[in-house]
């Protein structure tokens, strides 16, 4: 039972795709429409089947998804080759839960006092201890929360945050609420990911051994997806070493390639930018930086026309009156602010090491 969360005006609303699911003759999982609750009715311990002389018994599963969390992305390039994220959330007014915890599924990679691994096969028992300890060295974590990190199911980093303690019922950060200080740094550049936000819910059991067959695959997928998705700048971009225009230009436009998809570009809009992505590309491999660069500042001039400010870095509010006001539908303004500050990265890093490759030949 896939579930989806929007926020309308002052009212969080929660959509079934279907609003009740079926097992055996009996069992079922049925949204209160008042509540935004599940009831699951499941007949009691016994073999698939065979239900006779078993009780019906239910339990009600809270949905973490009550909650409109808004996130704020800054991202910092610090010296030449490490990016520094930060990242600010918000609890809506219009929440019915307390922000409980967040996750940013997959992060590339972050920078640590030792190279972490990105495959769960490539990690031993013996290795968890140390690799705790480097992981959460590495990140930042405000007061009263506790950070985790961990290797994604893909390939990658598993990142977040929860509140340090939600015994209370109205225990995290209540609507209303912002909290910054979560971050970061890595030498990966930004793409956009997915952050997967859940409020605050009563702990969801059963008073044995709970429900099998049909109506535990639905209730499968119902956990699997309670959490509330938003989209936030994340390390994605691996930069080449030894350093290669070319090549990073290929991985940020495959990144861009995403978008669309993701109804973060508009598909006439990001064809246009692919063709000076390509021609960008190619210049540099052919050695015409000159022409490369040209192609370059073309885009953002491009991404200028539809979103201004785009290089102030230090700001993370996407919905600012004035940014609203010159908003476009053909870009979203964080893809955006990200496209813009991976194409400096490019024109600054391809710059400096021009300039070193010039310092080794006079010596």
């Amino acid at each position: 039972m896939n579930f989806l969360f929007q926020a309308t005006g002052a009212v969080i609303v929660t959509l079934a795709i279907f609003s009740e699911a079926y097992g055996f003759p009996g069992e079922s999982i049925v949204l209160d429409p008042n509540t935004g609750n599940y009831q699951i009715t499941y007949f009691g311990e016994g073999s698939p089947g065979n239900k006779k002389n078993k009780p019906l018994r239910q339990a009600i599963f809270v949905p973490a998804t009550k909650i409109n969390p808004v996130i704020g992305s800054t991202f910092r390039l610090r010296g030449m080759d490490i990016v520094a994220y930060s990242y600010r959330v918000k609890n809506s007014t219009n929440s019915r839960q307390s922000l409980a915890n967040f996750v940013i599924d997959p992060v590339s990679d972050i920078n640590s006092s030792s190279p972490l691994p990105k495959l769960r096969q490539s990690i031993t028992v013996s290795d968890l201890d140390p690799f705790n300890k480097i992981a959460l060295a590495a990140i930042y974590t405000p007061r009263n929360w506790v950070g985790s990190v961990w290797i994604s199911d893909t390939v990658g980093l598993r990142i977040g945050w929860m509140f340090a303690s939600l015994e209370a019922p109205n225990a995290g950060l209540i609507a209303g609420s912002t909290q910054d200080g979560f971050g970061f740094s890595s030498k990966d550049i930004p793409g956009i990911g997915i952050v997967q936000f859940q409020g605050n819910t009563p702990v969801f059991g059963f008073v044995d051994e709970g429900p099998s067959g049909e109506i535990s695959d639905q209730l499968d997928k119902l956990t699997h997806n309670n959490f509330v998705p938003r989209n936030a700048a994340v390390p994605t971009i691996a930069v080449p070493e030894p350093f290669d225009t070319a090549i990073l230009l290929d991985r940020i436009r495959s990144q861009v390639a995403t978008w669309p998809a993701k109804q973060l570009l508009d598909p006439a809009f990001a064809a246009q930018l692919d063709r000076h992505l390509v021609s960008a590309t190619n210049a540099f491999r052919l050695n015409n930086s000159k022409a490369g660069k040209e192609q370059i500042e073309t885009m953002r001039n491009m991404l200028g026309r539809e979103h201004k400010y785009l290089d102030h870095d230090d700001e993370d509010n996407e919905d600012t009156t004035e940014h609203k006001t010159v908003t476009r539908l053909t870009i979203d303004r964080l893809a955006a602010r990200v496209l813009d500050f991976d194409l400096r990265y490019v024109l600054k890093r391809t710059e400096y090491e021009h300039e070193n490759s010039e310092k080794r030949k006079e010596r």
